[in-house]
């Protein structure tokens, strides 16, 4: 059985750069209301009340690492995810935790 390949350090660095924003729960909070549809910078800010410069970086992250797309029109920027395969990440993660915490029954893990 011949040796399988391994990952390059780049590929590992771009990885964890994927796994470092999924790491974080106001992204979670971002990718959880971009999971309904496009929204701009300010409906983010008012539906996970965070702060607009913390929304600004973090969603530009995102989209560094290839998990958000952007459109503009006009004066507005509109924020989409690009790839929901990250929704499936998340799914299988919540499934491990509802599991785990099934016996306390407070709470859903859900994106």
């Amino acid at each position: 059985m011949g040796k399988k390949s391994q990952m390059t350090t780049e590929a590992l660095d771009k990885l964890a750069g994927v796994f470092k924003i999924l790491g974080d729960g106001g992204r979670l909070a971002l990718l959880q209301e971009l999971k309904q549809g496009e929204k701009t910078v300010g409906d983010l800010v008012e539906l996970t009340e965070q702060g607009q410069a913390t929304v600004s970086k973090s969603l530009k992250m995102m989209r560094e690492t290839g998990l958000l797309e952007r459109k503009k029109e006009g004066v507005r920027v509109y924020y989409r995810v690009e790839d929901r395969l990250v929704f499936d990440l998340c799914e299988l993660v919540c499934g491990k935790l509802n599991r785990d915490h099934q016996s306390l029954g407070e709470i859903d893990y859900r994106i």
